[in-house]
């Protein structure tokens, strides 16, 4: 009979206990039903040989595939982006604003 190992904190952080493939048991989750939680899409995209190789050293020097480098590049290109939307119409509506109160103005002086 196989001495039973203690489930400790320990035993579980170290790899004693759970590592075994033996006693793995598959998820049953599929690419779809992930991509679905994670509200994830595929796309296909041609990009340059040459930037694709500068992506994936990139990535490997910080430790990531070059997929998520590229989802983190264009989150940050797209929060930057409205970002400077808001910013830009903002001061459009605060203009557009402004010009409205003025002509409300100008027709009661009249």
């Amino acid at each position: 009979m196989a001495k039973k190992i203690q489930s400790t904190d320990k035993n579980w952080d170290d790899g004693t206990l759970g590592q075994s493939e033996e006693h793995a048991v598959p998820s049953g989750t599929t690419d779809q039903k992930l991509n679905e939680a994670l509200a994830m899409q595929s796309i296909s995209i041609r990009l340059d040989k040459s930037l694709i190789e500068e992506l994936k050293l990139i990535a490997d020097i910080n430790g990531l595939g070059y997929q998520p480098l590229i989802r983190r590049v264009l989150h940050r290109f797209t929060n930057s982006e409205m970002k400077k939307l808001v910013t830009e119409n903002a001061a459009l509506l605060k203009k557009h604003s402004k010009n409205k109160m003025d002509d409300e103005n100008d027709k009661q002086c009249a």
